[in-house]
């Protein structure tokens, strides 16, 4: 049995480098937001892009918003590993989010969803 056929069988979901099949081999099938993020100490976390197909869309996330926490802890002062940790978790578990736009405080609860081996290409990838 092929590695990708491993992963579907071992799980439902699609192989996505590797991270879901280590998640369904322990039980524990590993998803995200489905978002796109630039992170700079200056400038903190923003959304590039949250595809209308995705969970972080469907919760209400925008491309510009500035996510100031996660999970409630502040995003300043964690590294880039520390929040991909927080983005991810458990398929169907959520994150509270807590952004800024224009201004103004919202807080978001985005539903983790399994990774997708046909994602969309990212914008260094389209033609």
């Amino acid at each position: 049995m092929s590695l990708r056929r491993l992963g579907w069988a071992l799980c439902g979901a699609p192989l996505f480098a590797g991270l879901t099949l280590l998640g369904c081999v322990s039980g524990m099938a590993r998803g995200g937001i489905h978002a796109r993020m630039g992170y700079s100490e200056e400038g903190g976390l923003r959304v590039i892009e949250a595809p209308a197909e995705g969970p972080a869309a469907h919760a209400g996330l925008h491309a510009g918003d500035h996510i100031i926490t996660l999970q409630g802890e502040p995003v300043r002062g964690l590294n880039l590993d520390e929040i991909v940790e927080r983005l991810r978790g458990s398929i169907g578990s959520e994150v509270e989010i807590e952004v800024v736009r224009d201004g103004q405080p919202i807080t978001l609860r985005v539903r983790r969803a399994p990774y997708d081996s046909r994602r969309r290409p990212r914008r260094s990838e389209r033609p």
